[in-house]
């Protein structure tokens, strides 16, 4: 049961970063940087590990604090700080004698000193889309959308923007949606990840949908393809 902010916090990172723990398609170099661990350190600071060591018997545990001042932390912001961080510096902070380590032999690093603060960080968009994707291909709970369309696919496109294709399940036609990864100003356009699904549900059963802005480019994979620039980022309207 989740009972408080650092709880709720905590279980957002760990859903959130397991999936690193898939390897990237093709050959896998001998010596290649991988998760080893989530931790939770103690109620107010949870720890991801990564490592180079094959063998697993160390690694760099990047430090980070659960909440701050009322503020959860920057979850996303924190995968990426720590799956960025040069391994190199795993031997550079082993060299130095103050440095702790953990039971497991893991240099521990709090984040600030790779850089992350309480501030803005730059985030990449894939987090959000694999939320996004999990929810089109697992269900989004209640009320449910595969009465209404599935997802059909996905196609990443110039521009920071991803197509999206959904099967309409009254008639079997698929249909492209074209969303932005990042907002007018340069940052993470994060909302998508959680309610888009649920926000095409009334779009495609009313039949909302088709009265969004086209696409007018070929696409081989549906019939048409719409704009939801302005739907997912509504400052990019008054641009």
């Amino acid at each position: 049961m989740v009972t408080n902010l650092e709880d709720a916090t905590y279980a957002f990172l760990l859903r959130s970063v397991t999936p690193l723990v898939v390897a990237p398609p093709g050959s896998l170099p001998a010596y290649r940087t991988t998760l080893r661990g989530v931790v939770r350190a103690s109620n107010d600071v949870a720890r991801i590990v990564v490592s180079n060591d094959v063998q697993m018997t160390s690694g760099l545990a990047v430090e980070f604090a659960l909440s701050r001042e009322g503020e959860a932390l920057d979850v996303e912001a924190a995968i990426d700080c720590a799956r960025t961080a040069p391994m190199l510096d795993n031997d550079q902070f082993r060299e130095k004698q103050s440095q702790p380590f953990d039971s497991h032999g893991n240099v521990i690093v709090d984040a600030s000193l790779l850089g992350f603060s309480d501030t803005a960080q730059t985030v990449s968009y894939d987090h959000a889309l694999f939320r996004l994707f999990g929810l089109l291909t697992h269900g989004g709970g209640f009320p449910r959308f595969e009465d209404v369309y599935t997802f059909a696919g996905f196609m990443l496109r110039a521009g920071n923007k991803c197509r999206i294709y959904i099967r309409v399940t009254g008639n079997g036609q698929v249909y492209g949606v074209e969303i932005p990864l990042t907002s007018t100003a340069g940052k993470i356009t994060r909302s998508f990840g959680g309610s888009l699904p649920q926000e095409l549900v009334p779009l495609v059963r009313e039949g909302d949908l088709l009265i969004q802005p086209r696409i007018n480019d070929p696409d081989d994979y549906c019939v048409a393809v719409f704009d939801m620039t302005t739907w997912v980022d509504p400052t990019s309207a008054s641009t």
